[in-house]
């Protein structure tokens, strides 16, 4: 998915982006072992090895320590010279601005609709509780204050360059949204509709924006705008991910319903396609069928796709259990099955280790 990232320059080795744990600060002091701890687990998240409660964890925390902010500030600017050099035609774009090259307009607007979309998510996710955001989509929340500042400062460049002249955006009405307008709304989740509003009036393409606008809808109860929207995602989304998660999100919706059958219809669809098989990180997917099928009444069956979670999703034992610990429908049935307690016990010991801590 799409974040915004102001940072530029060229590295002499496009594979050479790989950072160890700063030993000292940029103030020159040393690091205490909490510091170093978030470091590590900064870089972990950067190569999408943290698992989503700590990757939470860890983006509040940076809020509040400089030398963190510091040091993601680094893993992002190498990560972003690592996707310019892998793809070309950001290549292009990048030293095409760098030379006074005069990018498309469609590829500003684009990354101004990404700067709203980034801020939106993070207002909304902030406004939610942390242990249930399985929904963001692998990708933590951008720092807000600090994507508002860069985000201020692209456009700026935009205003001062009149590059964004020839195009249908009003970039000056942009500045002023980022530039204090959005702070006199005190409500995270108006902050957030707003937001993600503005991003897919920008560029109505933008599908984790229009993504991200379902879910608030849902969150508000609006479930049959939800629908439509996550509907029309899946239709139209030219990333194969993305289908996934709206795919996700609709089989969610007819599951809380009770339309079982409509649910298992869209969960098999991220099997079927061959996403669950690009992308692992769609797991969650088989926890789902799992606890479809106890809702439907087949415990057999819940048992057999447990059972395939936990053998396909090595590593992520800790993680399974945390999930299964927060179900209330598995701990309702646990509670009153005794023979599915302990079916489920036998077949499937590793949902009842001790959880991680997801605070």
């Amino acid at each position: 998915m799409t974040t915004f990232d102001a940072s530029e320059g060229l590295a002499p080795d496009p594979d050479a982006w790989a950072f160890d744990a700063w030993e000292d600060g940029p103030d020159g002091l040393p690091l205490t072992e909490s510091q170093l701890a978030l470091q590590q687990d900064l870089s972990a998240l950067a190569d999408g090895e943290l698992d989503e409660g700590r990757a939470a964890v860890a983006m509040l925390r940076v809020e509040g320590d400089p030398h963190a902010q510091a040091f993601l500030e680094d893993l992002e600017r190498c990560a972003k010279l690592h996707r310019d050099f892998a793809d070309p035609d950001r290549l292009m774009a990048r030293i095409a601005a760098m030379t006074g090259g005069t990018p498309l307009a469609d590829d500003l607007e684009h990354r101004l609709a990404s700067i709203f979309y980034s801020l939106g998510k993070a207002y909304l996710l902030a406004a939610l509780d942390p242990d249930a955001l399985v929904e963001r989509a692998f990708e933590a929340a951008a720092p807000i204050d600090r994507t508002r500042l860069a985000g201020r400062g692209f456009v700026d460049g935009v205003l001062a360059s009149g590059q964004g002249a020839d195009g249908a955006t009003d970039w000056a009405q942009a500045r002023g949204l980022l530039n204090g307008r959005l702070e006199r709304i005190e409500d995270p989740l108006v902050k957030a509709a707003r937001l993600l509003d503005q991003a897919v009036d920008v560029d109505p393409e933008h599908e984790e924006a229009r993504f991200y606008q379902a879910f608030l809808d849902a969150q508000q109860g609006r479930k049959l705008v939800a629908r439509r929207r996550w509907r029309a995602l899946f239709d139209s989304a030219l990333q194969l991910a993305n289908r996934g998660h709206a795919a996700i999100q609709l089989g969610r919706l007819h599951q809380d319903e009770g339309d079982h059958r409509e649910a298992m219809r869209w969960y098999r669809w991220i099997v079927q396609s061959g996403l669950l098989a690009q992308e692992p990180r769609f797991w969650v997917v088989r926890f789902n069928l799992a606890m479809t099928c106890i809702a439907a009444g087949d415990p057999a069956r819940a048992l057999d796709y447990f059972r395939l979670l936990v053998d396909s999703a090595p590593g992520r034992e800790a993680e399974i259990a945390h999930l299964a610990s927060q179900a209330p429908l598995l701990q309702e049935t646990l509670h009153n099955d005794p023979s599915f307690a302990a079916a489920l016990l036998e077949r499937c010991p590793e949902l009842f280790a001790q959880p991680r801590d997801a605070s």
